[in-house]
């Protein structure tokens, strides 16, 4: 019982007696290692933060001082973002400005491009999936929401996402909560979203490909970047 409650308060490992010294030894080499990850996390957190700070960043426009000035303003918020403009405009830059100078920045940011990943194998890697929920599924697997658990998952070209990932993706902009592939168990989640498109998404609506409830659920703060030239 002393052991269990050592644990619970957060102890590594116990022993019992008498005490064999090669368990002490390989006990004491855990705890060592341990330590040493926890300190390079941590170290590896803080330049990350540093990179991406605000200042960091590089511009001369009044265009672009307009956007860093909504930036510094939307980031301390939980409010879902989306990042508009050309490709090679710094989508992805803002969003890690966004997330390091957030409440939420000693929290995971899990980046996910949604054009880069087959459309059968999205939803998949979004939300996750149980053992056997399709063929090849051989063990459960945790998707990226539930990676970016507590911190912030940004969405890259949200304009290429199927019909039915859209419809996922809505759900938990509204109801916090999703379903991994082959179960249906409602896991909640805490997860700011940030997204982004080079794609004109009104056009995409009126044409029927992208659904106009889960636009407004992502448009709740709209940044538009201007084109390098």
């Amino acid at each position: 019982e002393t052991a269990v409650a050592s644990m619970k308060e957060g102890a590594l490992d116990y022993l019992t007696k008498p005490i064999d010294l090669e368990e002490l030894l390989l006990i004491f080499q855990k705890v060592m290692e341990r330590s040493t990850l926890i300190r390079e996390n941590r170290e590896l957190k803080a330049q990350l933060q540093e990179r991406y700070t605000l200042s960091n960043i590089i511009y001369g426009s009044p265009k672009m001082e307009e956007v860093m000035g909504l930036v510094a303003r939307v980031a301390p918020s939980q409010a879902t973002v989306l990042i508009r403009g050309e490709s090679g405009t710094g989508k992805e830059l803002i969003a890690n400005a966004i997330h390091y100078a957030s409440p939420r920045s000693e929290k995971p940011l899990v980046k996910v491009s949604c054009s880069a990943i087959p459309e059968t194998l999205l939803e998949s890697e979004l939300f996750g999936h149980e053992k056997g929920a399709f063929t090849g599924a051989t063990q459960r697997r945790i998707g990226r929401f539930e990676e970016a658990e507590g911190g912030t998952i940004f969405l890259d070209e949200i304009g290429d996402l199927s019909p039915s990932t859209q419809v996922k993706l809505l759900r938990i902009l509204q109801e916090k909560e999703f379903q991994r592939l082959g179960s249906n168990a409602n896991l909640k989640t805490d997860v700011r979203v940030i997204a982004a498109t080079h794609r004109n998404l009104e056009e995409l609506m009126k044409e029927g490909h992208f659904r106009e409830d889960l636009y407004y659920r992502l448009n709740v703060i709209s940044i538009h970047l201007p084109p390098v030239r």
